[in-house]
């Protein structure tokens, strides 16, 4: 019994290890569909959620993930996920990720849209400096208009999850996991 828990503890750990590892922006050939499934979620999240529009536009921009997978496995876990990182204006700067390893007790598995938005000009440099710390708790938005509302800021940012599915309950990010890649980066790669 001893020897299945810890192959079972190394299998979860080895998971959550590899995780951080994973890109920051999608393969060049995804990017197109990817800004379309992108688009699609900041549509929903705009019908969701009444003064998002006007929070974004007084934002200094915001990321969006337009599919962030959590999962739990007995002691190890972890979520990952790509987005697209724009200005108030809707003019893309470039990409982010949010990758995690967790450890503790926890099983399920899940998905979840998430919108990131970055307060003022400082929250929106410490992300693209890949130095956020803290954490933020997402407000989640139930899907139809009206039935959200505009998250508070914690730590420079405002986090809105949507459309869960799945048995992993609430959205709990740590900022030290929200990572950007400038499109210039990109094409120099």
């Amino acid at each position: 019994m001893r020897k299945q828990l810890a192959s079972i503890f190394a299998a979860s750990l080895g998971l959550a290890l590899a995780l951080p590892g994973c890109s920051t922006a999608p393969k060049e050939s995804e990017q197109a569909s990817f800004r379309s499934e992108a688009a699609s979620a900041e549509m929903w999240f705009m019908r969701a959620v009444p003064g998002l529009k006007d929070q974004i536009a007084s934002s200094a921009g915001y990321a969006l993930f337009p599919a962030v997978g959590q999962w739990g496995i007995i002691f190890g876990g972890g979520q990952f996920g790509r987005g697209i990182v724009k200005l108030p204006d809707g003019t893309q700067i470039g990409w982010g990720a949010v990758n995690t390893g967790s450890f503790g007790l926890q099983a399920g598995v899940r998905g979840y849209k998430m919108l990131v938005v970055f307060k003022d000009q400082n929250a929106l440099d410490t992300f693209k400096a890949n130095r956020l710390t803290g954490r933020a708790t997402g407000v989640a938005v139930l899907g139809e208009a009206g039935n959200g509302a505009t998250a508070p800021f914690e730590n420079g940012v405002a986090l809105y999850q949507g459309a869960s599915t799945g048995l992993i309950a609430g959205v709990n990010v740590s900022l030290d996991y929200l990572r950007f890649k400038s499109l210039e980066e990109e094409r120099g790669r």
